[in-house]
């Protein structure tokens, strides 16, 4: 279970390393405070501070609403959008619910879809 952690954590860095300066200030800007709100998330998971853990997960998925946030028109991005969306209301949900042991799988369900998104926008600037 330590070793999983450590992987979250490692890959949580990753999200503020993926936030490149070739995207624009506007996508930098919500990436940073999704990287924010994904700190404070991981924190309350591990210290079982539900009342964060609800509060942030609802401030990421409120934050999935901006208009910065879609400022890509590709419907792969769109699809990976959705899912992150979806793996965050599982995580809102989970949080709601007390759930002690969908609490942190929902969150690495979180953390993947980020990942994953990295990755395709990573290949998508490779393409280009």
């Amino acid at each position: 279970m330590n070793r999983k952690w450590h992987i979250v954590v490692a890959l949580s860095a990753l999200l503020g390393l993926a936030a490149s300066s070739s995207q624009g200030p506007e996508v930098n800007q919500v990436m940073r405070e999704k990287l924010t709100h994904a700190q404070k998330i991981l924190e309350a998971v591990v210290t079982s501070d539900w009342v964060s853990l609800e509060t942030h997960s609802r401030e990421l998925e409120q934050l999935t609403n901006d208009p910065r946030w879609m400022v890509l028109k590709y419907p792969e991005y769109a699809r990976h959008s959705s899912a992150f969306v979806r793996a965050v209301q599982d995580l809102h949900r989970a949080a709601a619910q007390r759930d002690l042991e969908k609490t942190p799988q929902a969150y690495i369900a979180v953390t993947l879809r980020c990942v994953d998104c990295h990755r395709y926008l990573a290949r998508l600037r490779i393409a280009k």
